[in-house]
């Protein structure tokens, strides 16, 4: 698990390096503590890409309680979220540094149109905000700049794992998934251990 976990976080710096390219070179930024994207309860993840999220949360003690809000929550929004109680719209997630492919792409990622060519799946807030850094970064990607695209990061992480990284579902379905897997995995090195030490001791 741990093995799967860093080829997932591997994978994640590469994703953070061509949208820190991308912002620096355009200038595209989301807008300060802005939450919105957060807060669709449409948000879907595979297990794979959480998996390092939930290997944090047994390290810290937290699986347990986490599952359980996970089950309670349903289809709702992330329960991870953390919406800022006097600004509509805005928030933080609280497990920021663990977050999956769509949290990291979204806004700064491109698809292919109708006509096969790549273009910035462009988010509604950067359109209202800053209209003029959008059709800047669409000419750039038409230019042939380098942006992370969706389709490559899904096959990619389809990849590393084809059986918990091909599977989408809501994000909170996601994670307990991957809690669940995670602690299986724990169970099971745990009865080889006791196995083990049983027969030394025999």
């Amino acid at each position: 698990m741990s093995q799967l976990a860093e080829k997932v976080f591997l994978l994640y710096r590469q994703i953070d390096e061509q949208t820190a390219a991308l912002q620096a070179a355009t200038g595209l930024q989301c807008p300060s503590g802005c939450g919105q994207c957060c807060e669709n309860p449409d948000v879907e993840a595979t297990p794979l890409e959480v998996l390092p999220l939930a290997l944090e949360l047994f390290r810290r003690g937290e699986a347990l309680m986490w599952l359980e809000r996970l089950e309670e929550s349903g289809n709702s929004i992330c329960v991870f979220y953390r919406p800022d109680p006097v600004i509509k719209g805005n928030g933080r997630c609280s497990m920021y540094s663990w977050r999956p492919t769509i949290c990291r792409l979204f806004g700064f990622a491109t698809v292919k149109n109708k006509q096969g060519q790549l273009e910035l799946a462009a988010c509604i807030r950067h359109k209202q905000i800053m209209p003029e850094v959008v059709c800047q970064t669409q000419e750039a990607i038409a230019n042939g700049f380098l942006a992370p695209n969706f389709s490559d990061f899904s096959i990619t992480i389809a990849a590393i794992d084809p059986y918990l990284g091909r599977a989408r579902m809501s994000i909170n379905q996601a994670v307990a998934m991957a809690i669940k897997r995670v602690g299986l995995m724990f169970q099971l090195a745990e009865s080889a251990d006791t196995e083990t030490g049983e027969g030394v001791q025999g």
